[in-house]
């Protein structure tokens, strides 16, 4: 993921965590009430199925891991194969990092529309809102507008849907080798810049001695397409690019084919365990090192701007910056450039065999494998990251 799942992210993500510290919470058993517009006229017998299709929905469970019965059961199927996304793409950026009655105990979904799209298909369009914000929450509000479909399965049963398939039926597919680009109306495919794209995989590949397994490509030309994507017409929380790994997908708001930061994310293997994966410094860190902490950034130019940041704070520590004390006000950049630091250091030292081990390391053993690999204690490893840092020009 690049740097610009930006500070507003982290920043709406840490501040409601402040907040559930201070609301009560609705028990597990309390039930969601989920109010309706003028607009959507249940009267109408359709909508008033898909309406009652989506409470049921809202009350069971959107947060959890399993084939949810008010999903079709194709996608049922498909996105549960990968063990870590739930079905509904849009709750796995809102209930990232907690429980839904927790947050749907503040922000609470308003439906504004039901709407029939197509033959056997309805849009359902709903806005999650606090009714009385306080201070700052009063800019994180609201948190966002979802809209998923819900689409009659065989028996005549409406069942819901990602937007994903259908919004991008007419759009342009280009495949090039391992890649299968799906490009919005508004975006070009450049067979130069596929061929570049290309080119970059396979020396990461050489370099890394992995096979190359075939992925997607979603060209987009702003976040917000992105977020339509994601069942979202509005999120406050939001992506400039990604690399879904499970899913073998890579999306970018940039209108670019070649996209070397999230291309090494793609490429690198995940671990065995997917519960213990690398910390996020060296995760991005290797991209960073590799490709450049996002799309139009080297990490030498990023290098340069952190050492510019560093240099007018008297006191940092690898810890500041792994626990995001010290960063910039709009971005991880110097997450990113540190980790990358860490890699190229590690590479210098002990090659590939040395990344692939720091790769391997996850939060419990993270210290003791940088100390193996450097040969020095822990402190003195800090020092020398943050030296480099400082002294780059």
């Amino acid at each position: 993921m690049t740097k610009q799942l930006n500070y507003l992210s982290n920043k709406f993500l840490k501040s409601l965590k402040l907040l559930f510290i201070f609301i009560c919470f609705y028990s597990n058993s309390q039930t969601i009430e989920v109010p309706i517009s003028a607009r959507v006229d249940t009267s109408k017998i359709e909508n008033l199925k898909v309406y009652n299709l989506y409470k049921n929905y809202i009350n069971s469970r959107p947060d959890s891991i399993y084939a949810n019965p008010n999903w079709t059961q194709a996608e049922n199927k498909f996105y549960l194969k990968s063990k870590l996304l739930r079905v509904d793409r849009s709750a796995n950026q809102i209930y990232n990092y907690y429980k839904a009655n927790d947050y749907l105990s503040y922000y609470k979904p308003n439906v504004l529309q039901i709407d029939s799209v197509d033959v056997g298909r309805y849009q359902i369009k709903t806005l999650f809102m606090a009714s009385c914000p306080e201070g700052e929450y009063v800019k994180q509000n609201p948190s966002y507008l979802t809209k998923l479909y819900a689409v009659k399965d065989k028996y005549g049963n409406f069942k819901l849907e990602n937007t994903i398939n259908y919004d991008t039926r007419n759009w342009q597919i280009k495949k090039y080798k391992f890649i299968t680009y799906y490009v919005h109306p508004n975006c070009n495919f450049d067979k130069k810049e596929a061929k570049k794209a290309v080119k970059f995989c396979e020396e990461i590949a050489k370099k890394f001695n992995i096979k190359i397994e075939p992925f997607k490509y979603y060209v987009l030309p702003n976040s917000d397409e992105l977020g339509k994507l994601y069942n979202f017409d509005y999120w406050l929380s939001y992506l400039g690019g990604q690399a879904n790994i499970p899913l073998r997908e890579i999306f970018t708001t940039y209108s670019n084919l070649n996209f070397p930061h999230e291309f090494v994310h793609m490429l690198l293997p995940m671990p065995n365990d997917r519960k213990e994966f690398c910390p996020r410094i060296i995760d991005e860190g290797i991209a960073t090192w590799l490709a450049g902490p996002g799309f139009n950034q080297t990490f030498e130019e990023a290098l340069i701007e952190t050492s510019f940041v560093l240099n007018k704070t008297e006191k940092v520590t690898l810890d500041d910056i792994i626990s995001f004390k010290i960063r910039n006000e709009f971005d991880n950049t110097i997450l990113y450039v540190a980790g990358g630091v860490i890699c190229k250091l590690i590479y210098d030292k002990k090659g590939i065999e040395g990344i692939k081990k720091i790769y391997k390391s996850n939060n419990e053993n993270f210290k003791k494998t940088l100390e193996e690999l450097f040969e020095m204690e822990y402190n003195k490893i800090d020092e020398l990251i943050i030296n480099y840092i400082k002294n780059y020009n």
